[in-house]
């Protein structure tokens, strides 16, 4: 089954009212907030509740591209929020 991540929530195709995401942060004192800033965050969408359950558990593993002992710094935490409308398409002009 194809996954529906996106990181628009107005893109899911689901018929559901709802979507479901992983909201992703960094921890206080990592550095990288040097790069991309205090207030960075990201999100990623699914859905359903069970596909986002999944990518949750599967974020936090470590994956088979790192170095031995590295360690993703990531804060993910498990969020959810009405469906808003789909992005207008554009007529070709």
């Amino acid at each position: 089954m194809p996954s529906t991540e996106n990181t628009d929530p107005g893109r899911i195709r689901s018929g559901g009212e709802r979507v479901y995401g992983i909201r992703i942060t960094l921890p206080e004192n990592d550095t990288f907030k040097l790069v991309l800033g205090d207030d960075w965050a990201g999100h990623r969408w699914y859905a359903s509740e069970p596909e986002r359950d999944a990518a949750f558990v599967e974020l936090q593993r470590e994956h088979d591209y790192s170095r031995l002992g590295d360690a993703p710094t990531h804060i993910y935490e498990k969020v959810s929020r009405d469906k808003p409308p789909a992005p207008e398409q554009r007529s070709g002009a």
